[in-house]
């Protein structure tokens, strides 16, 4: 009994030593966005502090610069995303369907676009956008985004559409289904909670890339993602507002999970039960 009771006693201390690990540095994080700048880095550093929201205030009120760049993530992760998942859902239904050759090198080259570092990809892409005159634009990011989005969902989309049975296709096909009404009316819909998993990510995806905006936005279209580099000068570093912008970029894919958090389980468990 005593050596259970050690056991639980165990892994609930590993669990909460795994906690403050992970949410450790999201609560120093939104400290730092509400507390006195002076106070950001004293030593002894001080716990008790008097909150204030002037760093919110000042970078989505007066002078709100990152109202903006704010409104910009959301256009371009949004854009992103209605590219990605037509483009990604036929793909997958393509590579799980129908006798592909050479398949397996066809989703091992999604596999190492996914893999590649997204920064070998830059000059490349950056001179692209200026031959056809994109450069600077929402479009050239949520084009260039693809490059990240679509190969992650392909691969994810295509594992749900493998667990789908093929005899409810061929069922429709014997009735007189073609293939596109085969694909609207039955794949789609069972595919629902895959869908919205792969949307999720997607998102997330574009959402966080601050690697691409770096070089291809300008001043109009940056997102919120590199907003907080605008506060790193010569004269010093406002932490404050970064970490109100890194509290602002966080809040909208939290928010996303923490609605759609039954799709989630659904979705990453679609399949896994057979017969």
């Amino acid at each position: 009994m005593r050596k259970k009771t050690a056991k639980k006693i165990g892994i609930y201390f590993f669990l909460l030593l795994t906690l403050i690990i992970f949410i450790g540095p999201i609560v120093w994080i939104f400290a730092l966005s509400i507390r006195p700048p002076e106070s950001a880095f004293q030593y002894p550093p001080t716990l008790i502090f008097k909150p204030n929201l002037d760093a919110f205030h000042q970078i989505f009120v007066s002078p709100g610069i990152q109202l903006k760049q704010l409104f910009n993530s959301i256009l371009i992760s949004l854009g992103a995303v209605l590219i990605n998942l037509p483009l990604a859902f036929l793909a997958a239904y393509a590579l799980s369907r129908f006798p592909i050759k050479r398949k397996g090198l066809i989703m091992g080259w999604y596999l190492g676009l996914l893999m590649a570092p997204p920064v070998v990809f830059l000059i490349p892409y950056f001179i692209l956008m200026n031959n056809i005159g994109l450069s600077g634009t929402h479009l050239s990011i949520i084009l260039v985004l693809q490059l990240i989005t679509i190969p992650f969902s392909v691969w994810l989309l295509k594992s749900f559409i493998d667990d789908i049975p093929l005899e409810i296709e061929e069922a429709a096909q014997i009735d007189g289904a073609g293939t596109w009404k085969i694909l609207r009316s039955i794949t789609f819909p069972l595919c629902g909670p895959g869908i919205i998993v792969t949307t999720m990510f997607a998102f997330v995806f574009a959402w966080n890339n601050a690697i691409f905006p770096i070089v291809l936005s300008v001043q109009k279209t940056a997102t919120i993602q590199i907003g907080a580099f605008s506060y790193f000068g010569a004269s010093g570093v406002q932490w404050s507002l970064i970490g109100a912008i890194a509290v602002a970029a966080m809040v909208v894919p939290m928010v996303i999970f923490l609605v759609l958090d039954k799709f989630v389980v659904r979705g990453l468990t679609f399949g896994s039960v057979k017969g």
